[in-house]
């Protein structure tokens, strides 16, 4: 699950803008259920096969294919060009991860695997892009883009040193021993997102808080953080759902930040959480909207959330007007 900055779903919708083989011996080599297109496979497992025998990377692609309308836009301008299809072949194998509304486009057992790798891999809105290693350890995560598939590839060779950042600084890792081996773990790991470490990465985690009991990298202490934020966004929302008690969820987060007193962006990122009791659908959950971002944007409007914070409020501010002009109108 992306944790921090988390929006609520209502203000996010109302404020924030919106190979080497042929196709034929894929086809031959892997089984019929793993093959959705010329280029883009179904079955994870497959794919995941095939990138380890190529040499590959993953790309996955979730998307709404007959409902979405960036996904379809994406597919247009970008995953259905010919450059795209020549080209990212040659660095990834090609995974479509598809939640239709017409259900019967793909088997139970797909959608089934579907709904657990949206989970796995936090995905909150279409279109995702995830990029992934042979092993299926992510590394990268991109959307839709505009500039056609050019630019696209562009992003994703861009995407795709992030991997070779990490892999070059384990490779030092192999030859170091203790704490100077922890480090180098530490060091691939810092050039990835927090998310992906905190989810998928709790095994060079272990290694590397076996191999440095103190932790001198910090990197274990911030993933430990990101778990009990994690389960702060996990309880909160849950108060909240349960009881319409926007207080009371608020309340959860307040004590969240003075027991681990947190402080500048953290802070910020915490506090936004806030934004998911304070639905805009009120004149009072607006007000306190935007409250909640002038206190966000006051700590460092320079940061990446409090500039985010200084974009939603004009879209409050106007949620704001409308609902005062409808109880004058009543």
């Amino acid at each position: 699950m992306k944790i921090v900055p988390v929006i609520a779903a209502s203000f996010a919708c109302a404020l924030l803008p919106v190979s080497c083989l042929s196709a034929a011996e894929k086809q031959a080599a892997l089984p019929e259920s793993a093959i959705k297109a010329d280029l883009w496979l179904n079955d994870f497992a497959a794919a995941k096969v095939q990138a380890e025998k190529e040499g590959k990377d993953i790309l996955l692609d979730f998307t709404g294919s007959d409902w979405c309308g960036w996904c379809i836009k994406l597919k247009k301008e970008v995953f259905g060009t010919s450059e795209f299809e020549a080209t990212a072949p040659k660095r990834f194998v090609l995974v479509e991860i598809d939640f239709p509304r017409d259900k019967n486009k793909i088997p139970a057992k797909v959608a089934a695997q579907n709904e657990k790798l949206q989970d796995n891999f936090g995905v909150e809105g279409f279109p995702t892009i995830i990029l992934l290693d042979a092993q299926g350890r992510p590394y990268g995560r991109t959307g839709y883009a505009s500039g056609g598939p050019s630019k696209y590839l562009e992003n994703l060779a861009e995407l795709q040193k992030v991997r070779e950042t990490r892999d070059a600084a384990w490779k030092k890792a192999e030859a170091a021993q203790g704490v100077a081996k922890a480090k180098f773990l530490a060091e691939g790991l810092l050039a990835l997102d927090d998310d992906f470490v905190m989810m998928h990465y709790g095994s060079v985690l272990a290694e590397i808080k076996k191999l440095d009991p103190q932790d001198s990298s910090g990197i274990v202490k911030k993933a430990e953080y990101r778990t009990k934020l994690a389960g702060l966004a996990k309880s909160a929302g849950e108060t909240y759902q349960k009881t319409s008690d926007s207080a009371a969820a608020a309340q959860l987060v307040d004590d969240f930040i003075k027991v681990n007193a947190v402080t500048g962006e953290d802070l910020q990122k915490v506090m936004m959480l806030k934004l998911n009791f304070y639905p805009p659908r009120t004149l009072d959950g607006v007000n306190k909207a935007l409250a909640l971002l002038d206190d966000v944007i006051k700590i460092a409007p320079g940061s990446d959330t409090g500039k985010q914070a200084v974009e939603i409020k004009p879209r409050a501010e106007a949620f704001k007007k409308r609902l005062e002009e409808a109880d004058t109108k009543k």
